[in-house]
């Protein structure tokens, strides 16, 4: 296949992707929104806990600005990802309203402590990413909580 050949192609299977990639399937049962929130939750945590290895990585002077400010972007843009694609699902039932509010709620404050840390991260405040991100590890415990509840 020629260059221009390998263009065309990646640009036409991205002109397909991205608009698969905004939108989440239905969830047609309440037990099915469960499971969906406990993945989201799971995701979301899984980014937290990075940033977290990060902000303590940092605090020991064991990584530079750079780095942690690169790693800690991305943890954020994960951990926005999942939260958008769960909120572009429908709630089938009563029941699963509660569910996207209080999800909807620990993803809200994950990403205010992620945000935190990548803005101090990048003002160059490294050695005090500890203290900014101190609500890191209830944010991640009460996302792991929840992911653990919904699933089961």
């Amino acid at each position: 296949m020629t260059v221009r050949g390998r263009r065309v192609a990646a640009v036409a299977a991205l002109l397909v992707l991205v608009p698969a990639a905004g939108c989440a399937g239905p969830s047609r049962t309440g037990e099915d929104y469960r499971n969906k929130a406990a993945s989201t939750a799971g995701a979301a945590a899984s980014a937290v806990n990075t940033a977290l290895i990060g902000v303590r990585a940092a605090g020991d002077g064991r990584v530079t600005g750079p780095y942690v400010s690169v790693l800690l972007g991305d943890a954020e843009t994960d951990l926005l990802a999942v939260q958008q694609t769960f909120e572009s699902r429908q709630p089938p039932d009563e029941a699963s309203d509660a569910v996207r509010e209080r999800l909807g709620k620990a993803l809200g404050k994950a990403a205010d402590a992620l945000a935190a840390v990548r803005i101090a991260a990048r003002r160059g405040e490294v050695r005090e990413l500890p203290e900014t991100g101190r609500d890191l590890p209830a944010a991640a415990e009460r996302l792991e909580r929840l992911e653990k509840e919904m699933s089961s």
